[in-house]
């Protein structure tokens, strides 16, 4: 902030040069709409993807004892939310997905099929059962040829959800045994896996879908244009419970990761974005989440590489009705400064509009010239008016705080 005033015997005196100085600090609460273009910003999750299932409409004809053994299916590789919607309306459709009917031994846990898993990664399974006539009997995913064998999972009685589930073969089997010989039993079922595979790029509808092993997951994304990178990066759990994460971003310099910003976490009010600055490169998130739970990641970036002077002696101009897009970078000093001008024409009423890009931006702004301007609030930002004698005026911008600031500089009038 700029001392306004000085204290002179006993009376406040303003300075004749402060008369023509408008000195504001300014904090920007935007919303993340503005910088998520082309990107997805509403909240989704595997959960949220998932169709109801029934054993009963998946039944196409009556059969004699199935061979567990013929019921066999692959489960989709998902890397992307994109994926996963994908494959749910296949389920839906009654695609992708086995069916099983048969008949139980004494004290047999059926067995209804195998599901071969070809990545690394977190195993979702969406079943239905029908047993001697009665909807919802459980199932578990065990190693194949052993029911007693269950892989560690959560089961709702209609999914499965295994986490850290290592490529192989693995099989379907009743949770209870059929204590009665020639127990009918119909089961349907589909299967996909959220790969666990680091170092994969995200940005704009390339929605990222990654099964946490426990251990800090790594994925990229690369920013073209100098500007404010609007990052997304939450998780889910095998409840469905969606949450925020505290992660780090790091920039590529060389062969070395060097991290550029810490600590970062959104809100669920902003679908988790956190809007970051950041130069032209490439960056990779590093987040960490509980073994078999899910983290979503999610970029778009905004262009803010307008020319702007180090000085007020080199301030880049601002023509009338033309604006300048610029962002303090997270790892630049509060000490930093921009500087533009306008020049006043005529003697008229003047209008300078001033607005954040990104959720947080927080900028101090102080404005020289021939008369001194007021300001006032706006829709996303603050406007410094008032009625400008002819001349220059300049405008200095100085990062508020630490992290990102970005902003949109306009001459409106």
């Amino acid at each position: 902030m700029c001392p306004l005033k000085t204290i002179k015997r006993g009376k406040i005196m303003v300075k004749n040069f402060l008369k023509r100085t408008l000195c504001i600090a300014l904090s920007f609460a935007m919303m993340t709409g503005t910088v998520m273009v082309g990107a997805k910003t509403k909240t989704e999750s595997i959960h949220s993807k998932l169709p109801a299932i029934t054993a009963s409409q998946r039944v196409r004809a009556k059969q004699a004892k199935a061979s567990a053994e013929a019921v066999q299916l692959n489960a989709t590789n998902v890397y992307t939310l994109s994926d996963f919607d994908t494959l749910s309306n296949k389920w839906q459709a009654n695609q992708e997905m086995m069916l099983y009917q048969g008949y139980s031994d004494a004290n047999e846990y059926v067995k209804v099929g195998t599901v071969r898993v070809g990545i690394d990664g977190t195993v979702v399974i969406p079943y239905a059962t029908k047993v001697a006539g009665v909807d919802g009997g459980r199932l578990k995913l065990c190693y194949n040829g052993n029911p007693a064998m269950t892989l560690s999972q959560t089961n709702n009685g209609k999914m499965i959800w295994a986490g850290a589930v290592k490529a192989g073969t693995y099989a379907l089997y009743l949770e209870t045994a059929c204590e009665n010989a020639n127990t009918p039993v119909v089961a349907a079922f589909g299967a996909a896996v959220i790969s666990s595979q680091n170092n994969r790029t995200f940005g704009g509808n390339n929605v990222i879908a990654s099964a946490s092993t426990g251990a800090a997951t790594y994925q990229q994304f690369k920013v073209s244009k100098r500007g404010v990178a609007a990052i997304a990066v939450y998780k889910e759990n095998a409840a469905g419970n969606v949450s925020s994460v505290i992660y780090s971003v790091q920039k590529l310099s060389g062969k070395t990761w060097k991290t550029v910003a810490t600590g970062l976490a959104g809100a669920t009010k902003n679908n988790y974005v956190v809007t970051t600055g950041l130069a032209a490169g490439t960056y990779r998130v590093v987040a960490n989440a509980a073994s078999g739970e899910i983290l979503y990641f999610i970029n778009a970036n905004q262009k803010a590489s307008d020319s702007y002077g180090t000085s007020k002696k080199k301030a880049k101009e601002i023509k009338r009705k033309k604006s300048k897009k610029q962002v303090f970078l997270s790892n630049e000093s509060t000490s930093k400064t921009h500087w533009y001008k306008i020049k006043v024409k005529k003697t008229g009423m003047t209008y300078i509009d001033i607005t954040g890009l990104g959720n947080k931006s927080k900028i101090s702004v102080t404005v020289t010239g021939a008369a001194r301007l007021k300001n006032k609030t706006i829709s996303k930002g603050f406007r410094i008016y008032g009625k400008a004698k002819k001349g220059t005026y300049y405008i200095k911008i100085k990062k508020g705080s630490k992290g990102t600031s970005g902003y949109q500089v306009k001459y409106t009038k």
